[in-house]
């Protein structure tokens, strides 16, 4: 120890003589071997800036026990303080840390000039540089007989965030202490901006999880050997795939290696192919996009799939395209026995899963059952899918059945595409008008019909699908059949459940609702709500044969309904109309005298004006004279004609 006594003046370092300056400033007694007044924390107090201090301190106090590890024994002591100077936890022998604690010096008091005067922490924390201050150095007596080490550690912005600090005898202190110390603090900075650069790769990967998660599709990651590193739980959804698919080669789903080669060579991914891929349960048909993932000299280490299954890719293509059935057996009006008999037919089908044939004249709703029974059946949050046979030319009707491949034609669009049957997999195929459909066409059907697989034009491999068939026409097929028109075995396969709709004339007591239900709607839409039937229109519209059935009903309300300028429709608004019986006169005559020719017009004449005689004359061109000539000759009865 130094023979001076504190007051002297002996050539210290200039840092050493700044700060017993600074001392002095501070009143600080140079005598004192323990400040009595030094800031300190109470007990919870400590608890908080040790947490509030906890990224520094899990890396500090594993460095501070790495340090003592090296002087341990030897009398010396190590401890780790916060910018402010407090001190967080210290660790040492025994007897020192005795020593030290009758100084203050203990978790929870402050280290600063203003606190304890000249010292290695305080100087440290004045001039945030490493400094050694030995024995008679410091201000106080009670740092005398000791020599302290201390760093300062900083932060990735150069701000200071601690200090480490090693105490111990004077005589016992190794020219090197100080190096160990700032080696330590050097340390707990790179341990820290590691720690903390984990940290934040630890929450970047759990944001690319949660996004990759997020993603309503299949993801999958490759790398440049082939081997899956990564899925995402959709991936194993649509894969089917419950066991352990990280780390299988990517060969055992696609079954080659000739995919990926091309896209590690050419750099380039893919966007929206049709892929298969072998799954536990079969072959999965996909839609998926490519891409690489290129390192920092633009070589590429991996690949990344995004894939999506392809019926949801269909399901999204059919409720755009309006492929879905919005009709239901509530629209089908009627209180007539033949047609709620066809409805009863149709319900029957509805539940079950047979191909269904549907018969009937142009114009009698085959489309109207043809989607009530979709939508009455299992298959109703599936597809709908309209094919008239007879609108599409025959050499575009296989394309549009079944789809093609990228260069099987001339013409053919690029990176192919599917058919309409393929589209359908999983609901309901109408086909209107098959009788139309070429006897070629329907050998192709027949074959999808028995096996469940399509074959896109130009391509070899099948493609599974779930569908059934309801077909129409207007032909009877039985007879197409026997003339050599239609394939006998298709007629069987489609001719599982026929249903007849029965023609318009033949349920005239559903001329008139169905005639006001036209009415209703053609009134609402052109802003008519209020127009209605005379009784003589309504008379009309009974007496008309309607060889276009109900489509011609409709038409025929919407012109009465665009003509008429009040708000009742005659019948001179629904155009040219022929009464049945006038109709059925040119062909039930053929045969019959001309006498029974002429009584049964004047006797449908005089029914169709209400037995209003001079109407009956003028419809006639004949006198009210020769008309009742005419009843006399063939004693024709007015009110038996009448009723």
């Amino acid at each position: 120890m130094a023979s001076h006594s504190v007051n002297e003046s002996p050539t210290f370092r200039p840092e050493i003589a700044d700060s017993h300056d600074r001392c002095r400033q501070f009143g600080i007694d140079p005598s004192a071997t323990r400040n009595l007044s030094q800031v300190h924390l109470t007990q919870e107090e400590l608890t908080a800036r040790r947490e509030a201090n906890r990224d520094l301190l899990d890396v500090a106090c594993v460095q501070i026990q790495e340090l003592y590890r090296f002087v341990a024994g030897a009398g010396f002591a190590v401890g780790v303080v916060d910018r402010e100077g407090f001190l967080l936890d210290i660790i040492g022998d025994s007897p020192l840390l005795e020593i030290l604690r009758n100084g203050n010096f203990i978790p929870g008091y402050r280290w600063t000039e203003a606190d304890v005067g000249t010292g290695a922490i305080s100087l440290g924390l004045a001039r945030r540089t490493p400094v050694q201050v030995t024995d008679d150095e410091h201000y106080c007596k009670r740092g005398y007989g000791h020599t302290c080490s201390a760093s300062p550690i900083f932060g990735e912005a150069k701000e200071l965030i601690g200090l480490i600090a090693m105490t111990g005898e004077a005589s016992k202190v190794h020219p090197h202490s100080l190096g160990m110390v700032i080696t330590a603090a050097k340390a707990i900075e790179n341990q820290m901006r590691i720690t903390k650069t984990s940290q934040e790769l630890l929450l970047r990967n759990n944001y690319m999880t949660a996004i990759i998660e997020s993603i309503d599709g299949g993801v999958m990651a490759v790398d440049k050997n082939g081997i899956i590193t990564q899925v995402n739980n959709q991936a194993r959804k649509i894969l089917q795939w419950e066991d352990q698919i990280e780390g299988r080669p990517l060969s055992t789903l696609l079954g080659s290696k000739e995919d990926l080669q091309t896209l590690l060579h050419t750099k380039s991914g893919f966007t929206d192919r049709e892929i298969f891929v072998k799954g536990p349960r079969g072959v999965l048909q996909l839609i998926a996009n490519a891409k690489p993932i290129p390192d920092s000299q633009g070589e590429v280490q991996g690949i990344i799939f995004i894939f999506q299954e392809i019926d949801r890719i269909r399901r999204l293509v059919n409720k755009m395209a309006g492929s879905q059935a919005r009709f239901t057996f509530e629209d089908i009006l009627g209180i007539s026995n033949a047609i709620q008999e066809a409805k009863k037919l149709g319900m029957l089908a509805a539940a079950g899963k047979s191909n269904v044939l549907l018969l009937g004249e142009t114009g009698t709703g085959k489309e109207l059952f043809a989607q009530s029974i979709h939508n009455h059946s299992k298959r109703r949050q599936h597809p709908f899918v309209t094919i008239n046979c007879g609108a599409i030319p025959r050499e575009l009707l296989e394309s549009e059945l079944f789809g093609y491949v990228e260069g099987s034609f001339t013409g053919a669009r690029r990176g192919g595409r599917p058919g309409k049957l393929e589209l359908a997999d999983g609901g309901t195929v109408f086909l209107d008008e098959i009788g139309d459909m070429s006897v070629d066409m329907q050998v192709k059907l027949l074959r999808v019909l028995q096996s469940g697989e399509v074959y896109r034009i130009g391509q070899h491999k099948s493609i599974s699908v779930d569908l059934r068939i309801i077909a129409a026409s207007h032909f009877d097929l039985k007879q197409e059949v026997g003339k050599g028109n239609f394939r006998e075995d298709l007629f069987y396969r489609l001719n599982v459940l026929p249903i007849r709709i029965p023609p318009l004339r033949e349920r005239p007591e559903d001329i008139l609702l169905l005639a006001k239900h036209a009415l209703k709607r053609c009134g609402q839409v052109l802003n008519k709500p209020s127009v209605k039937f005379s009784p003589n229109s309504e008379q009309v519209l009974l007496n008309h044969l309607w060889p276009g059935n109900v489509r011609e009903l409709e038409n025929v309300i919407e012109r009465a309904v665009n003509l008429v300028e009040g708000q009742i429709i005659e019948p001179r608004h629904f155009g040219p109309l022929t009464s049945k019986k006038e109709k059925s006169t040119s062909k039930e005559t053929q045969g019959i005298s001309l006498k029974d020719m002429e009584k049964e017009i004047i006797a449908q004449a005089i029914r169709d004006t209400g037995s209003n005689l001079a109407r009956t004359a003028k419809t006639l061109g004949i006198s009210r004279a020769t008309l009742y000539k005419k009843i006399k000759k063939f004693n024709l009865s007015i009110d038996r004609i009448s009723a």
